[in-house]
C-alpha cells in the first residue's frame, strides 16, 4: 500500500447512512396511490410506490451497465413525473381560484387525528422519492377539497371528481416503469445488431439517436459502470 493509498483512507468519510425516512399520509385516496394494489385472477395489478421503486431499481442496474433502452426508460419516467407534477399545480390553481387566500379569513386544511406513516426503504435514488412527494402533494391536495367539501364551500361530487383526476398522471408516473424489458443488452449489442439487440427493439421499440448517442440522458442516471471512479479497495489492489 503506498502513501497516497493511505491518505485517500484517511481523508475519505464512510457511507452515509440513514433509517428514519418515512412518509406521512392523511387521506385514504393518497394512501391507495401509495400502496398500489396486488393483481389477482380478476384484478390487474396497480403499482404502488414500492412495486415501482423494484422496477426502477432494474432499469437504473441495466442503464449503468450501457443499456439505451434502460437509459431511455429513464428519461420516459422523467417526463411523467413533470406531467404529474404540472397537473398537480393546474388542480391546486384551480381551487385556490375558487377562494383566493385573505388575511381576513383562515379556514384550516383538515388533518386525520391518526394518520398513516409509512418507512421510505428504497434502492434506487431520486425515481422513487420523487414518486413519495407528488403522493404527499397530492394528499395535502385531498385533504384541502375534503376541508372545501365539509364547509360547503365544494359539492362532494365535485370534490371527488378532483379527487379522482389529480390522482391519474401520478398513477400514470407509477406505471411509467411498467413497459420496460430487461434483455441484458448493451450498446456494443446495438452496433453488432446481435439476436439480444434484435429482441429488445422488438419489444420495446427503436431507441433514439440522442440517447442512444449519450446527448440526452435522465439527470439522475447512473454514472455508466466503465467511467465509475475506483473504491477504495480497488485502488490497493491496483497499488499492490
Amino acid at each position: 500500500m503506498n502513501d497516497k493509498s493511505i491518505e485517500r483512507k484517511k481523508i475519505n468519510p464512510g457511507s452515509l447512512h440513514s433509517d428514519d425516512s418515512f412518509i406521512l399520509l392523511h387521506t385514504r385516496h393518497a394512501i391507495s396511490l401509495f400502496e398500489g394494489r396486488r393483481g389477482s385472477a380478476n384484478k390487474a395489478e396497480i403499482y404502488g410506490v414500492a412495486r415501482f421503486s423494484g422496477s426502477v431499481g432494474q432499469i437504473y442496474n441495466a442503464a449503468k451497465a450501457d443499456d439505451p433502452w434502460a437509459d431511455w426508460w429513464l428519461v420516459k419516467i422523467d417526463e411523467q413525473i413533470d406531467r404529474s407534477r404540472t397537473k398537480l399545480n393546474e388542480y391546486r390553481s384551480e381551487l385556490d381560484l375558487l377562494y383566493p387566500a385573505s388575511k381576513n379569513i383562515n379556514i384550516t386544511t383538515p388533518e386525520s387525528i391518526k394518520p398513516v406513516s409509512k418507512p421510505l426503504e428504497f434502492g434506487t435514488p431520486s425515481y422513487p422519492y420523487r414518486l413519495a412527494y407528488l403522493v404527499v402533494d397530492y394528499d395535502e391536495l385531498c385533504s384541502m377539497i375534503r376541508g372545501l367539501v365539509h364547509h360547503g364551500l365544494l359539492p362532494k361530487a365535485k370534490g371527488e371528481r378532483y379527487m379522482n383526476l389529480a390522482g391519474r398522471p401520478i398513477r400514470s408516473a407509477l406505471q411509467a416503469a411498467s413497459g420496460y424489458r430487461y434483455q441484458g443488452v448493451t450498446r456494443n449489442d446495438v452496433v453488432a445488431n446481435n439476436p439480444k439487440a434484435q429482441k429488445a427493439r422488438t419489444l420495446m421499440g427503436e431507441v433514439p439517436q440522442d440517447i442512444f448517442d449519450l446527448k440526452l440522458r435522465s439527470d439522475f442516471a447512473p454514472v455508466l459502470r466503465q467511467y465509475e471512479e475506483p473504491d477504495d479497495t480497488e485502488l490497493e489492489v491496483a497499488s499492490g
